[in-house]
């Protein structure tokens, strides 16, 4: 498996892990809670119709209680002939329906200037008069007792075709007075509902009791404003369906409310205060203008209910924060959701799902290849989208996209990726250990596995220097030793080698029998990898110097060296069950090649000329000669390393000049004087075996001058 396809089998794992965390976990309550919270935050954004036509608000405020009590010295609560006078004039002015948000469920009482049975029977006929005031009907469990019962029939029966478990039944209910149930319409369920945080968003619109079906005071009233009384169900739509109105519903019967606005006199619908319209009523009856225009109530449904602080009406609302909103508002905002056909919709949890699966799978791929920084601003501009893309659903389709429940996932994604790549960064450190501790200076090692990043694990071309070294005499010197002894010998020997050669930030890559192959400049890259090989060269100098006694004998530890620098491919090369880090390419046979040449002048380093152009500055060489590589039409210019530049001394740089000269006379073809001039040489360094070569080259070649090819390059070809 390569390292894209599983990079794309762990997003894709990751993703879906994430994806479905954050779905089972928007089920919990404390995550379901945000999530509403945060759709409450859309609606406080929104800017809705001011003052639709449909709707008209009566509040029975704190204005209104004043003017009654210094009015008329009337306290609340009010007699019934006032809601008389209210339905009358109302009626008159062509009202569509009348809701009052008001429970009448006991007769009125006695006062001194009207009998409480006068001012009901005034209220009674007044609603049969009108025909379409609806009054407000409380379901209560079984700790309540029904005091009065329904009547036979209502002039709108609400009929229900569906299933049952979409009606909310109720064992006992709170009812207007039966004199009242006669004169009624049809009566409005006004039970409050909230979520699980004490905030309304859902209300059923359906209730039973005995059998018979009383709808939501909202419900009831587009009831009265559509004409339709006949409810059904749609199954495939998952809505209620009243006339051309088709109203979306949960499994449980229960619609959400789209809010408009803060409620309150000055927001989203028409207040009128209860004061000004019983003026209007005595205007009218005066016959004066009316304060409030009859135009105002024309074809509108008109919602009465209190809304000043003592009368405890104020509902907890997403606009509650804000300011309070009044109970009477909620059946005119869901009322209006029926008319108008606003409905709240919710981002499908299956399209959620799958969306989010492959953004997430997407995302991951993305952060799996980015440097930290660069994850970070992704990240940081990807935490935006959810929340971009719930405001813009809601303002223009009235979806509420699940903007927590992504933003879960986004962290839990992130998590796994980091954890992920925690691991994966635990295995590459432990796997660039493996690979390089038997290969490098342990501090390389560490600062590799701190940044492992610094290396292509795979395969890549760089420039580096490759070092070949071979211990000089060593068949003979083997015979020595007994087995056990070789093995220790030599032990202590690349135990020598080894030091030099992470001394020098090199890279041990194998051992050759009696020799070893380095790299310098990989796996971590170094533009000094030339001079750092040449340095390694000169400790090499230095140890072959050095001797090991054994077996009564002296044994030196002189090693040859080959040098060679370009272009090389390395990386991990071998079979699935055994690899290891190591380079190939010309460069290295090359350098292998050059380490035999040794054997031809007698020296202990040869180093190739593009090795020579990158050291020529900071250490001395001596140039050799001119060879010819197998496979290569161009001869090859080697030289070997003498000292570094500040370390050279004026007898070996006299000796350097007379060598030069006299390699340049030999190159002149003039073979006399080139003996003369490289016996100068041996006079100041009698044992110096690159002159004893080219005396008796010179001796060849007086008596067989075709030894040398027509470009003067003498007949020695390294295979």
């Amino acid at each position: 498996m390569n390292r894209i396809t599983q990079k794309c089998l762990i997003s894709v794992l990751i993703a879906g892990v994430s994806a479905g965390l954050a779905l089972i976990g928007s089920r919990l309550m404390l995550i379901d809670r945000w999530e509403k919270q945060g759709q409450d935050l859309l609606y406080r954004n929104v800017n809705p119709e001011q003052h639709p036509d449909e709707v008209v608000i009566i509040a029975i405020d704190q204005n209104s209680l004043d003017y009654f009590q210094e009015n008329s010295g009337i306290l609340w609560p009010w007699p019934r002939d006032v809601y008389a006078m209210t339905t009358d004039y109302l009626s008159h002015c062509g009202a569509k329906l009348i809701a009052y948000d008001i429970i009448f469920s006991s007769p009125d009482i006695d006062r001194l200037n009207i009998q409480a049975a006068y001012a009901d029977a005034r209220f009674s006929e007044a609603m049969l008069r009108s025909g379409c005031v609806i009054l407000a009907t409380q379901m209560e469990d079984s700790t309540h007792n029904t005091l009065e019962s329904l009547v036979d029939q209502f002039s709108i029966e609400a009929q229900f075709t569906g299933p049952e478990q979409l009606v909310w039944r109720y064992p006992n209910l709170t009812l207007p007075i039966h004199q009242f149930q006669k004169g009624m319409a049809i009566p409005g369920a006004v039970n409050f509902f909230t979520d699980d945080d004490g905030v309304c968003r859902r209300i059923p619109l359906l209730y039973s009791y005995q059998n018979r079906i009383l709808p939501y005071m909202a419900l009831a009233a587009a009831m009265l404003y559509t004409g339709e009384s006949n409810i059904t169900y749609d199954r495939k739509k998952q809505t209620f369906e009243i006339g051309d109105h088709s109203i979306p519903v949960d499994k449980n019967g229960m619609f959400e409310l789209y809010w408009y606005g803060a409620g309150g006199p000055g927001n989203t619908f028409t207040y009128i205060s209860y004061a000004q319209l019983i003026n209007s009523y005595l205007q009218w009856i005066n016959g004066e203008k009316p304060q409030v225009p009859v135009e105002t109530f024309k074809d509108k449904a008109v919602f009465i209910g209190a809304t000043a602080a003592g009368l405890l009406d104020l509902k907890t609302t997403p606009f509650s924060p804000v300011e309070p909103y009044p109970g009477v508002e909620i059946y005119a905002t869901l009322f209006f959701n029926i008319i108008r056909g606003d409905h709240i919709s919710h981002f499908g949890d299956g399209l959620w799902l799958f969306t989010t699966f492959l953004i997430l799978s997407l995302l991951c791929m993305i952060w799996q290849n980015f440097k930290v920084w660069q994850a970070s601003i992704v990240s940081l501009i990807i935490f935006l989208v959810p929340l971009i893309c719930a405001v813009l659903l809601f303002q223009y389709r009235l979806i509420f996209f699940p903007a927590v429940r992504s933003e879960i996932a986004l962290i839990v994604s992130i998590i796994g990726v980091l954890v992920v790549n925690y691991l994966a960064e635990g295995r590459e450190k432990a796997l660039v250990k493996k690979v390089f501790n038997r290969y490098l200076h342990p501090a390389i090692v560490d600062n590799l596995t701190r940044d492992p990043g610094k290396i292509e694990m795979g395969g890549m071309e760089i420039e580096a220097t490759v070092l070949f070294t071979d211990l000089q005499g060593f068949t003979g010197t083997s015979e020595l030793f007994a087995p056990h002894e070789i093995v220790q010998f030599l032990n202590d020997y690349f135990e020598r080698v080894e030091t030099i050669i992470f001394k020098n930030n090199g890279m041990l890559d194998k051992y050759t029998g009696d020799g070893i192959m380095a790299i310098f400049g990989a796996p971590v890259e170094s533009k000094e990898h030339a001079l750092q090989t040449c340095r390694a060269v000169l400790d090499f100098q230095a140890l072959s110097k050095m001797s090991v006694e054994k077996a009564g004998k002296k044994v030196p530890l002189i090693t040859r060296v080959g040098v060679n620098s370009g272009n090389l491919i390395v990386g991990n090369i071998g079979s699935r069950n055994r690899m290891d880090y190591t380079a190939i390419g010309d460069t290295v046979n090359l350098s292998a090649r050059l380490e035999g040449v040794n054997k031809v002048y007698g020296t202990q380093n040869i180093i190739s000329e593009s090795t020579y152009d990158l050291v020529k500055d900071d250490i001395v060489c001596r140039e050799i000669d001119y060879i010819r590589v197998k496979g290569r039409d161009k001869p090859l210019k080697i030289f070997t390393v003498i000292a570094e530049r500040s370390d050279i001394d004026n007898k070996t740089m006299e000796l350097l000049s007379i060598h030069n000269e006299a390699l340049e006379v030999y190159r002149r073809k003039k073979y006399r004087n080139a003996i003369e001039s490289f016996s100068k040489v041996l006079s100041i360094q009698p044992d110096d075996s690159v002159a004893r070569v080219f005396i008796e080259r010179c001796r060849q070649l007086l008596k067989n001058p075709e030894l040398i090819d027509e470009k003067g390059i003498f007949n020695i070809t390294v295979k």
